[in-house]
């Protein structure tokens, strides 16, 4: 097991905006089990749903990035690729409007507690970013995702999977993605 952890693997360039320049197999097996888990647990809620084959497919790549994108964030590959530049970390930021609007497509009922959720997890982030000591970046995140996830119950959600994703959002942008680990592991 030791030999997994401590092995590093070269990724390729085209992956390098998910697992870094170099990661480890540990790192890779755990972003695949947070991807595939939260994509299982989505189509196991919404295999029968309403919904057109179109948005079960979109929704169900969503579960798998945010899913696996929560473990890579807090990955010291990933960690430090980001940490290279400033601008890379806001246009991934910014990169996550998406999502939220994708959610809004499938889920209209929603609307409001997505929109919601995503303006304060992407300003959130942001606020993160800015901050200069990791060890402060820390701190903040763990409180502003803290009252991410008190707001994320009084919003009434109808849908739960709704829901889950997007606090699995907010854990992935406000803790994971905007504290420079790496940094905290070497103080």
């Amino acid at each position: 097991m030791l030999n997994v952890q401590r092995n590093k693997i070269k990724v390729h360039r085209f992956y390098r905006e998910l697992f870094g320049r170099e990661t480890t197999g540990l790192d890779l097996l755990a972003i695949v089990i947070g991807s595939v888990s939260l994509a299982c647990l989505t189509l196991l809620f919404k295999w029968n749903a309403d919904f057109s084959v179109i948005k079960k497919m979109v929704l169900t790549i969503l579960a798998l990035d945010i899913g696996g994108g929560v473990i890579a964030n807090f990955t010291s590959g990933t960690n430090n690729y980001y940490a290279e530049s400033l601008r890379k970390r806001y246009l991934f930021v910014l990169f996550h409007l998406v999502q939220p609007l994708l959610l809004i497509w499938i889920f209209p009922d929603e609307l409001v507690a997505i929109l919601g959720i995503s303006l304060y997890t992407l300003a959130c982030s942001i606020i993160v970013l800015r901050l200069k000591s990791p060890n402060n970046q820390r701190i903040v995140a763990v409180t502003l995702l803290l009252l991410s996830l008190i707001l994320s119950t009084l919003l009434n959600y109808n849908d739960p999977l709704a829901q889950l994703i997007m606090q699995f959002f907010s854990i992935k942008l406000i803790l994971a993605f905007s504290v420079h680990w790496t940094s905290i592991n070497k103080e």
